[in-house]
Protein backbone atom coordinates (compact mmCIF):
# COMPACT_ATOMS: atom_id res chain seq x y z
CA UNK A 1 0.00 0.00 0.00
CA UNK A 2 1.67 3.30 -0.95
CA UNK A 3 1.10 5.89 1.70
CA UNK A 4 2.66 9.64 1.56
CA UNK A 5 4.77 8.30 -1.38
CA UNK A 6 6.44 5.09 0.95
CA UNK A 7 5.59 1.43 0.08
CA UNK A 8 3.50 0.07 3.75
CA UNK A 9 2.71 -2.96 4.56
CA UNK A 10 -1.01 -3.30 6.47
CA UNK A 11 -1.78 -5.56 9.21
CA UNK A 12 -4.39 -6.29 11.51
CA UNK A 13 -5.02 -7.75 14.92
CA UNK A 14 -7.50 -10.69 13.79
CA UNK A 15 -8.09 -12.06 17.44
CA UNK A 16 -11.25 -10.56 17.85
CA UNK A 17 -12.39 -11.81 14.24
CA UNK A 18 -14.32 -14.71 12.27
CA UNK A 19 -11.61 -17.17 10.42
CA UNK A 20 -13.60 -15.99 7.07
CA UNK A 21 -13.01 -12.21 7.79
CA UNK A 22 -9.11 -12.74 6.87
CA UNK A 23 -9.47 -13.10 3.48
CA UNK A 24 -11.81 -10.13 3.31
CA UNK A 25 -8.65 -8.34 4.59
CA UNK A 26 -6.18 -10.00 2.47
CA UNK A 27 -8.35 -8.77 -0.62
CA UNK A 28 -8.69 -5.35 0.44
CA UNK A 29 -4.37 -5.47 0.48
CA UNK A 30 -3.66 -6.57 4.12
CA UNK A 31 -0.70 -8.38 4.49
CA UNK A 32 -0.05 -9.26 8.20
CA UNK A 33 -1.94 -10.47 10.84
CA UNK A 34 -1.35 -10.66 14.97
CA UNK A 35 -3.18 -13.49 16.99
CA UNK A 36 -3.69 -12.98 20.66
CA UNK A 37 -3.74 -15.86 22.62
CA UNK A 38 -6.08 -15.64 25.70
CA UNK A 39 -5.68 -15.68 29.14
CA UNK A 40 -8.51 -17.22 30.20
CA UNK A 41 -11.08 -19.91 28.59
CA UNK A 42 -14.62 -18.77 28.17
CA UNK A 43 -16.69 -18.04 30.83
CA UNK A 44 -20.00 -19.50 30.49
CA UNK A 45 -21.73 -17.38 33.02
CA UNK A 46 -19.71 -14.02 32.35
CA UNK A 47 -20.69 -11.13 34.38
CA UNK A 48 -21.82 -7.62 32.55
CA UNK A 49 -19.49 -5.16 32.55
CA UNK A 50 -20.34 -1.49 33.63
CA UNK A 51 -19.25 0.90 30.65
CA UNK A 52 -16.39 2.71 31.86
CA UNK A 53 -16.09 1.00 35.28
CA UNK A 54 -13.11 -0.77 36.14
CA UNK A 55 -13.81 -4.33 38.14
CA UNK A 56 -11.93 -4.02 41.27
CA UNK A 57 -8.77 -6.21 41.67
CA UNK A 58 -9.15 -9.81 43.20
CA UNK A 59 -7.38 -11.35 45.92
CA UNK A 60 -4.29 -13.11 45.05
CA UNK A 61 -6.55 -16.52 46.09
CA UNK A 62 -8.71 -15.40 43.65
CA UNK A 63 -6.60 -15.02 40.92
CA UNK A 64 -5.51 -18.53 41.23
CA UNK A 65 -8.54 -20.05 40.97
CA UNK A 66 -9.28 -18.18 37.82
CA UNK A 67 -5.89 -18.30 36.19
CA UNK A 68 -5.67 -20.55 33.33
CA UNK A 69 -2.45 -21.46 33.61
CA UNK A 70 -1.63 -24.85 32.92
CA UNK A 71 -4.11 -24.82 30.37
CA UNK A 72 -2.03 -23.63 27.55
CA UNK A 73 -2.91 -26.02 24.81
CA UNK A 74 -6.87 -25.14 25.44
CA UNK A 75 -6.03 -21.12 25.09
CA UNK A 76 -4.14 -21.81 21.67
CA UNK A 77 -6.34 -23.85 20.50
CA UNK A 78 -9.23 -21.17 20.43
CA UNK A 79 -7.15 -19.58 18.06
CA UNK A 80 -5.65 -21.75 15.95
CA UNK A 81 -8.74 -21.14 13.19
CA UNK A 82 -7.48 -17.81 12.93
CA UNK A 83 -4.09 -18.93 12.02
CA UNK A 84 -5.12 -21.56 10.00
CA UNK A 85 -7.03 -19.25 7.80
CA UNK A 86 -4.10 -17.37 7.16
CA UNK A 87 -2.02 -19.50 6.57
CA UNK A 88 -4.73 -20.67 4.06
CA UNK A 89 -4.16 -17.10 2.55
CA UNK A 90 -0.07 -18.66 1.76
CA UNK A 91 0.44 -16.17 4.47
CA UNK A 92 2.56 -16.24 7.90
CA UNK A 93 1.57 -15.03 11.81
CA UNK A 94 3.29 -11.46 11.85
CA UNK A 95 2.81 -11.66 15.25
CA UNK A 96 1.20 -13.29 18.43
CA UNK A 97 0.20 -11.65 21.41
CA UNK A 98 1.08 -13.18 24.27
CA UNK A 99 -1.40 -13.85 27.09
CA UNK A 100 -2.17 -10.90 29.54
CA UNK A 101 -4.26 -9.99 33.09
CA UNK A 102 -4.68 -12.50 36.01
CA UNK A 103 -2.34 -14.75 36.70
CA UNK A 104 0.05 -13.63 33.99
CA UNK A 105 1.98 -11.01 35.29
CA UNK A 106 5.96 -10.99 34.04
CA UNK A 107 6.54 -8.43 36.99
CA UNK A 108 4.95 -10.09 40.16
CA UNK A 109 6.45 -9.01 43.05
CA UNK A 110 6.81 -12.62 44.13
CA UNK A 111 9.58 -14.43 42.40
CA UNK A 112 8.25 -18.02 42.69
CA UNK A 113 4.83 -16.23 41.05
CA UNK A 114 7.11 -14.50 38.22
CA UNK A 115 9.00 -18.05 37.09
CA UNK A 116 5.48 -19.54 36.98
CA UNK A 117 4.26 -17.38 34.66
CA UNK A 118 7.65 -17.12 32.70
CA UNK A 119 7.24 -20.87 32.20
CA UNK A 120 3.64 -20.52 31.27
CA UNK A 121 4.13 -17.76 28.89
CA UNK A 122 7.23 -20.21 26.93
CA UNK A 123 4.77 -22.94 27.06
CA UNK A 124 2.91 -20.44 24.94
CA UNK A 125 5.30 -19.64 22.70
CA UNK A 126 5.81 -23.61 22.45
CA UNK A 127 2.49 -24.31 20.89
CA UNK A 128 2.72 -20.80 18.46
CA UNK A 129 6.13 -21.06 17.23
CA UNK A 130 4.93 -23.65 14.58
CA UNK A 131 3.23 -20.30 12.98
CA UNK A 132 6.31 -18.64 12.54
CA UNK A 133 5.51 -15.43 13.77
CA UNK A 134 7.92 -12.95 13.69
CA UNK A 135 7.40 -10.99 16.65
CA UNK A 136 6.11 -12.28 20.60
CA UNK A 137 3.83 -9.15 21.48
CA UNK A 138 4.62 -9.09 25.62
CA UNK A 139 3.13 -6.34 28.28
CA UNK A 140 5.82 -6.04 30.85
CA UNK A 141 3.21 -5.61 33.69
CA UNK A 142 -0.29 -5.85 35.23
CA UNK A 143 -1.88 -2.89 36.74
CA UNK A 144 -2.07 -1.21 39.15
CA UNK A 145 1.50 -0.80 39.92
CA UNK A 146 2.11 0.98 43.62
CA UNK A 147 4.77 3.50 43.89
CA UNK A 148 6.72 1.58 46.41
CA UNK A 149 6.90 -1.51 44.59
CA UNK A 150 7.73 0.03 41.07
CA UNK A 151 11.55 -0.57 41.29
CA UNK A 152 11.41 -4.14 42.15
CA UNK A 153 8.41 -4.89 39.66
CA UNK A 154 10.63 -3.15 36.71
CA UNK A 155 13.28 -5.53 37.90
CA UNK A 156 11.23 -8.74 37.32
CA UNK A 157 9.85 -7.52 33.95
CA UNK A 158 13.16 -6.88 32.62
CA UNK A 159 14.42 -10.51 33.88
CA UNK A 160 10.85 -12.08 32.03
CA UNK A 161 11.62 -9.94 29.00
CA UNK A 162 15.33 -11.00 28.68
CA UNK A 163 14.19 -14.63 29.48
CA UNK A 164 11.60 -15.03 26.88
CA UNK A 165 13.35 -13.12 24.53
CA UNK A 166 16.16 -15.37 24.23
CA UNK A 167 13.76 -18.19 24.30
CA UNK A 168 11.99 -16.82 21.16
CA UNK A 169 15.23 -17.08 19.40
CA UNK A 170 14.62 -20.69 18.94
CA UNK A 171 11.23 -19.75 16.71
CA UNK A 172 13.60 -16.48 14.56
CA UNK A 173 11.58 -14.32 16.68
CA UNK A 174 12.15 -11.73 19.20
CA UNK A 175 10.10 -10.25 22.08
CA UNK A 176 8.39 -6.88 21.33
CA UNK A 177 7.94 -5.16 24.65
CA UNK A 178 3.98 -2.76 24.38
CA UNK A 179 4.35 0.37 25.89
CA UNK A 180 1.33 0.57 28.35
CA UNK A 181 -1.00 3.62 29.69
CA UNK A 182 -2.03 4.64 33.63
CA UNK A 183 0.13 3.09 36.28
CA UNK A 184 1.88 0.24 33.92
CA UNK A 185 5.17 -0.53 33.54
CA UNK A 186 6.96 1.43 30.47
CA UNK A 187 3.71 3.88 30.65
CA UNK A 188 6.41 6.93 29.62
CA UNK A 189 8.96 7.15 26.52
CA UNK A 190 11.63 7.27 29.21
CA UNK A 191 10.76 4.26 31.11
CA UNK A 192 9.98 2.26 27.83
CA UNK A 193 13.36 2.94 26.60
CA UNK A 194 14.95 2.34 29.95
CA UNK A 195 13.13 -1.23 30.01
CA UNK A 196 14.09 -2.01 26.54
CA UNK A 197 17.38 -1.22 26.62
CA UNK A 198 18.15 -3.22 29.41
CA UNK A 199 16.15 -5.80 28.43
CA UNK A 200 17.35 -5.95 24.58
CA UNK A 201 14.73 -6.47 23.10
CA UNK A 202 12.56 -4.45 20.44
CA UNK A 203 9.25 -2.56 21.06
CA UNK A 204 5.58 -2.73 19.80
CA UNK A 205 4.38 1.01 19.70
CA UNK A 206 0.60 1.28 21.05
CA UNK A 207 -0.08 4.50 19.55
CA UNK A 208 -3.04 4.95 22.25
CA UNK A 209 -1.59 4.08 25.46
CA UNK A 210 0.67 7.08 25.23
CA UNK A 211 -0.90 9.55 28.34
CA UNK A 212 0.68 12.33 29.54
CA UNK A 213 3.91 12.04 26.84
CA UNK A 214 3.33 13.05 22.84
CA UNK A 215 4.18 10.48 19.91
CA UNK A 216 6.54 13.06 19.06
CA UNK A 217 8.65 12.69 21.98
CA UNK A 218 8.43 9.06 21.76
CA UNK A 219 9.69 8.51 18.40
CA UNK A 220 12.29 10.78 18.65
CA UNK A 221 13.27 8.28 21.34
CA UNK A 222 12.19 5.02 20.32
CA UNK A 223 11.67 5.02 16.57
CA UNK A 224 14.54 2.86 15.47
CA UNK A 225 13.60 0.15 18.10
CA UNK A 226 10.37 -0.19 17.02
CA UNK A 227 9.64 -3.74 15.25
CA UNK A 228 5.38 -4.02 15.26
CA UNK A 229 2.54 -1.34 15.88
CA UNK A 230 -0.48 -1.48 17.19
CA UNK A 231 -2.24 1.70 15.57
CA UNK A 232 -6.04 2.98 16.88
CA UNK A 233 -7.07 6.70 17.63
CA UNK A 234 -7.65 8.10 21.48
CA UNK A 235 -8.67 11.05 23.05
CA UNK A 236 -5.28 11.68 25.39
CA UNK A 237 -7.39 10.47 28.18
CA UNK A 238 -7.64 6.60 28.14
CA UNK A 239 -7.08 3.89 25.77
CA UNK A 240 -9.63 3.72 23.26
CA UNK A 241 -8.65 1.57 20.35
CA UNK A 242 -10.93 3.54 18.31
CA UNK A 243 -10.72 4.04 14.20
CA UNK A 244 -7.52 6.55 12.95
CA UNK A 245 -9.20 10.13 13.02
CA UNK A 246 -11.23 9.71 15.76
CA UNK A 247 -8.52 11.40 18.53
CA UNK A 248 -5.62 12.93 18.91
CA UNK A 249 -3.06 10.66 17.31
CA UNK A 250 -0.71 12.89 14.41
CA UNK A 251 -1.18 10.14 11.60
CA UNK A 252 0.99 11.80 9.21
CA UNK A 253 4.05 12.77 11.53
CA UNK A 254 3.80 9.46 12.89
CA UNK A 255 3.89 7.45 9.34
CA UNK A 256 6.90 10.20 8.25
CA UNK A 257 9.02 9.44 11.64
CA UNK A 258 8.84 5.58 11.35
CA UNK A 259 9.84 5.37 7.87
CA UNK A 260 12.30 8.27 8.46
CA UNK A 261 14.21 5.73 11.00
CA UNK A 262 13.78 2.20 8.67
CA UNK A 263 10.53 0.73 9.99
CA UNK A 264 9.98 -1.71 7.35
CA UNK A 265 7.37 -3.90 9.39
CA UNK A 266 3.01 -3.76 8.92
CA UNK A 267 0.95 -0.74 10.11
CA UNK A 268 -1.02 -2.74 12.27
CA UNK A 269 -4.44 -1.79 13.64
CA UNK A 270 -5.47 -2.95 16.83
CA UNK A 271 -8.79 -1.85 17.05
CA UNK A 272 -12.54 -2.79 19.21
CA UNK A 273 -16.02 -1.71 17.65
CA UNK A 274 -17.71 -2.49 21.19
CA UNK A 275 -21.67 -4.54 20.79
CA UNK A 276 -20.99 -3.77 16.81
CA UNK A 277 -18.35 -5.91 16.04
CA UNK A 278 -14.99 -5.74 15.00
CA UNK A 279 -14.42 -3.09 12.39
CA UNK A 280 -13.67 -4.69 8.32
CA UNK A 281 -11.26 -3.73 6.34
CA UNK A 282 -12.91 -1.04 4.02
CA UNK A 283 -13.86 1.03 7.03
CA UNK A 284 -10.28 0.55 8.43
CA UNK A 285 -8.35 1.34 5.60
CA UNK A 286 -10.68 4.65 5.00
CA UNK A 287 -10.35 6.37 8.22
CA UNK A 288 -6.67 5.27 8.28
CA UNK A 289 -5.98 7.23 4.33
CA UNK A 290 -8.71 10.24 5.33
CA UNK A 291 -6.67 11.02 9.15
CA UNK A 292 -3.12 10.50 6.98
CA UNK A 293 -4.65 12.79 4.09
CA UNK A 294 -6.26 15.50 6.26
CA UNK A 295 -3.20 16.13 8.31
Amino acid sequence: MKILGYEVPLGMSITGHQPEDVKKFVDAGFTCFEVGIPARLPDPNPKPRIPGVRPPMPSQEEIEKICCRGEEEKLVALKQPLADAIFAQNLRVWSVHLPFGLGWDVAHYCEKERDAVAASLKRVMDLTGGWNPRVFVLHGCLEPVAPEQRPVRIARSIQSIRELDEYAKKFGARIALEDLPRSCLANSTIETRAMMLAAGCGICFDVNHLLGDTHENFLNELATHVITTHLSDYDGIDERHRLPGEGIVPWKMLVTRLQEAGYRGPYLFELRAGENGPYMPDEVLKSFLAAVEKQ
